[in-house]
């Protein structure tokens, strides 16, 4: 378990951040009886999550909305999460096999027409795509 500051050193990060992502309930510290907060591991991988997300642009609520939905499934019973990530799994060799063929197109367009490529994707596909070409690599 670590104190703000204490986290914050280790993360490379300051303390007014960890204590932002605290307020809007993307860490979940513990409290102790003189009302420290103290941060566990799981909030250590959290904020490896955030800046992986923040570094593939993705809007602060959308992380938000992405770890909450981890930590729910987090709390489902075994089987139901092997069954998710067979789901997944298989989900994953399909879009690998889709970029797959998409990828040789994709090389042959000039810049100006990736760029319309790229401007057709939401905004969450991009950060998408990224992340499951890094995924797939």
């Amino acid at each position: 378990m670590y104190r703000i500051g204490e986290l914050a050193k280790l993360m490379n990060t300051s303390k007014r951040t960890i204590d932002y992502y605290t307020q809007i309930g993307l860490l979940n510290p513990i409290r102790t009886d003189s009302n420290y907060r103290l941060y566990g591991e799981d909030c250590i991988k959290i904020i490896n999550l955030i800046e992986h997300y923040k570094n593939l642009n993705m809007p602060l609520e959308e992380i938000k909305s992405s770890i909450e939905l981890i930590k729910a499934e987090n709390c489902l019973d075994k089987q139901k999460v092997e069954k998710h990530f067979e789901q997944i799994g298989i989900l994953m060799r399909h879009l690998k096999e889709e970029i797959e063929t998409i990828e040789p197109i994709l090389d042959k367009l000039n810049s100006s027409q990736k760029e319309i490529v790229k401007n057709k994707l939401s905004s969450q596909g991009v950060p998408l795509a990224q992340t499951l070409l890094l995924l797939l690599s």
